[in-house]
């Protein structure tokens, strides 16, 4: 069959095809939708009401909230990483002349690779000051923003803020449609949000969910200086909804929506967003400084643990546990001590980490804070200076060392600490299989700087304060890491490992 030949024979399917479909459409008029009838009796209004009313005020919500929502499109260039090449794929023979052209004088040019990347924002301003997310922006060239009714705007990059994974920019227009906040510290699990945005570039969708818990730990962190906590909602988020949106039934902006948790990729009822309570201030000081200005305390906190609290006496409190205190730091100037209990900053009640972390980053470098702790049981009000976040510094304040070294029976062997080591205490030579110590998460090369909040800068006190430990409570140990002070409570044996 030749060119002409087949042109002639898709004209001719093509035509068959749409006189099918003719016929059908003709074949589908008035006289053949009388053949389908349904017998069903219907529904009364009463009958589905509260389904109604749902919809009714999902559209709402939704009605209320999308002029706000803008989409954006990102084109920008970055630069591939250094790679060492499949070295392993190449016959023993040749490797030892691959090896010979290895090193920088050896490396191929690394040219920049353009990219393109789809994302949301909200518009937080009638001026055109837009709140999306850094990695939406991260190394744009060129930001394009789409507003619900399809006028399209170049945007200029006001400023990022990689640690809350929060941007600003900035469009030339005025009159727009603004969104609300709503405070993200009143969100119960189980009420109703709505997830607005552009997902897999269908733009201007709408989904509905709950929210499925708050306070949960960032599962994507750029370091020990990553913000706050999570809202996680199964309202289905998926690429591009970053940035938009998350609304409450009031219409306002709860979060915004920042990560998923996927094998796939795509969603699997498993968001997170961005509490509107650290939007705000994040997003207010970018469009004043054009970068964020943070409080900073200078203390490393975890969450009280009932086991924690039990073996301080504190059963049934709620704060963030100092785990340590920078020497040099507003909180070591103001008193403040490892084991501390924080229930309070500045009024509002602590129930853990991460909020204690939001609220001393929105107090201005400078100002004064009101600390409430609990010191061995006792309550008391430490007056804190914050200091700049940007210029901070500091090292843990650690206690003296000795030269003695021998095995404890805790499960784990020790020695003390080089006299020159910034950090003193027992140094974690062996952890025996299934001890006490193994089970806590204690490492080699962890160090003991304290037992029941007694330095042990050597073995003979770490044995002492072992036979003080009351019977059946956990041993509440300081250990130092890589990652910093952390406290873990040990319940130790009562047979030698």
């Amino acid at each position: 069959m030749n060119a002409k030949t087949r042109r002639v024979s898709v004209i001719t399917s093509c035509l068959a095809a749409c006189g099918l479909g003719v016929a059908l459409m003709a074949s589908s008029g008035p006289a053949a939708r009388g053949v389908m009838s349904s017998n069903m009796a219907p529904f009364t209004d009463a009958a589905v009401a509260p389904l109604l009313a749902l919809d009714r005020a999902t559209e709402a919500v939704a009605e209320r909230i999308t002029p706000a929502v803008v989409n954006i499109q990102v084109v920008g260039h970055s630069t591939p990483a250094v790679s060492d090449g499949p070295q392993e794929q190449i016959p023993e023979p040749f490797q030892q002349f691959f090896n010979q052209f290895q090193g920088p004088q050896f490396e191929m040019p690394r040219q920049p690779q353009v990219f393109e990347a789809l994302g949301t924002g909200v518009i937080v301003s009638p001026d055109g000051y837009i709140v999306t997310n850094n990695h939406v922006v991260d190394g744009a060239n060129q930001v394009e923003v789409t507003l619900n009714d399809r006028r399209r705007f170049t945007a200029k990059v006001v400023g990022t803020d990689k640690a809350t994974d929060l941007a600003v920019v900035k469009i030339n227009a005025t009159g727009l449609t603004s969104a609300a906040f709503g405070d993200s510290s009143l969100l119960k699990p189980g009420e109703t949000v709505l997830a607005i945005g552009d997902p897999m570039g269908m733009d201007f969708s709408v989904t509905r969910g709950i929210v499925s818990a708050v306070n949960r730990s960032r599962s994507l962190s750029d370091g020990p200086d990553a913000r706050g906590a999570f809202i996680q909602t199964d309202a289905p988020i998926n690429h591009g909804n970053s940035g938009g949106p998350l609304v409450n039934a009031r219409g306002e902006v709860v979060g915004i929506n920042t990560e998923i948790l996927s094998s796939s990729g795509a969603s699997a009822g498993i968001g997170f967003a961005i509490p509107s309570d650290l939007v705000q201030p994040t997003a207010a000081s970018l469009i004043k400084n054009g970068k964020v200005v943070r409080g900073y305390l200078g203390v490393e906190v975890t969450d009280l643990t009932p086991d924690v609290a039990d073996s301080l006496n504190e059963t049934g409190v709620k704060g963030a546990l100092v785990n340590q205190v920078n020497s040099g730091s507003p909180a070591s100037e103001a008193g403040l001590k490892p084991y501390d209990v924080i229930t309070s900053f500045n009024g509002h009640s602590i129930a853990g980490s991460s909020e204690l972390q939001t609220l001393a980053g929105a107090v201005a470098p400078g100002d004064k804070a009101s600390v409430e702790v609990l010191r061995h049981g006792q309550p008391k009000t430490i007056s804190v200076t914050l200091g700049d976040a940007a210029s901070a510094g500091g090292q843990p304040i650690a206690a003296d060392a000795s030269n003695e070294s021998t095995t404890p029976k805790l499960g784990l062997q020790v020695a003390p600490t080089d006299p020159n080591s910034p950090v003193a205490g027992l140094q974690v030579q062996s952890v025996t299989p299934g001890s006490p110590a193994m089970v806590a998460g204690i490492g080699r090369g962890d160090i003991i700087e304290q037992v029941n909040q007694h330095p042990v800068p050597t073995v003979t006190e770490l044995q002492h304060q072992l036979a003080l430990a009351p019977k059946g409570k956990d041993l509440l140990l300081l250990v130092h890491n890589q990652s910093g002070d952390f406290i873990v409570p040990v319940q130790p044996s009562s047979e030698a490992h």
